[in-house]
């Protein structure tokens, strides 16, 4: 819920933070507000409060990069979370299906896969490895995406926000109509799940539930896998929720 007054400052400085922490490489004040739609000599100033509390740094270009700080806060949060605790040797449990197995949140129009491992790779491979992605192209997103109303979804992708992306989707998301975002959200309401395919995958599909203790939280499988395959997976990604809600502390 917007609170009456939010504080534009702590908004900008987050999104400042968060686009800085995606950012693959160093990144200039300038750019970071272009990328932000916001004025540069506020960025700046932004940047080097950041810095001065130690969640970014410069390096010797004097681009910015994050700083020790976001390690720090990255620890506690696991920690303090126990998400990661809870959820690391369950979603283990589903690597026999060799699929892709994946655990994310939204953020804004996008999803940050916590978790994401593919056929082969350790457990400890899967663990913040992929970027950004986003939410209407991905069946975690649409399963998380499918918990917010459609006006919701609407001010979201239409809003006065809506343009601040870390990412920019390879096409403006269609919402109504056939193929639309809002369509296929109605269905994952209606079926519990989401199934979608992934545009460049070569065909992939994903199958994603939300955890029902924490619905703010999605896991889900993706591979190459036919529809009489869908209840056998749905049933393992189940169990795996509900062995990940009524875990307790590690």
């Amino acid at each position: 819920m917007k609170p009456a007054q939010p504080n534009q400052s702590l908004i900008d400085g987050l999104a400042c933070l968060q686009a800085l922490t995606a950012h693959a490489q160093p990144i200039g004040s300038r750019e970071l507000g272009r990328m932000l739609d916001l004025e540069p000599t506020r960025v700046n100033r932004l940047l080097k409060t950041l810095a001065y509390v130690g969640l970014a740094q410069q390096d010797a270009q004097r681009k910015y990069l994050p700083g020790p700080g976001i390690h720090v806060l990255a620890a506690q949060s696991m920690r303090g979370s126990g998400l990661f605790r809870r959820a690391i040797d369950p979603l283990g449990e589903l690597f026999d299906l060799e699929l892709q197995v994946a655990m994310g949140v939204l953020w804004g129009d996008e999803v940050c896969y916590l978790y994401h491992v593919s056929p082969g790779d350790t457990p400890g491979q899967g663990l913040g490895r992929e970027p950004l992605y986003p939410a209407a192209l991905s069946g975690v997103g649409q399963a998380l995406l499918a918990e917010m109303t459609d006006e919701q979804v609407t001010d979201l992708y239409e809003g006065p926000e809506s343009g601040r992306h870390v990412i920019v989707p390879p096409a403006p998301v269609k919402l109504s109509g056939r193929g639309g975002l809002l369509p296929a959200l109605k269905r994952a309401r209606k079926q519990g799940y989401a199934l979608s395919t992934t545009p460049e995958s070569g065909g992939d599909r994903t199958l994603a539930i939300v955890l029902p203790g924490t619905p703010d939280v999605a896991i889900g499988v993706a591979g190459q896998f036919d529809d009489a395959s869908v209840p056998m997976l749905l049933g393992r990604l189940r169990a795996t929720a509900t062995e990940i809600d009524t875990a307790g502390p590690a």
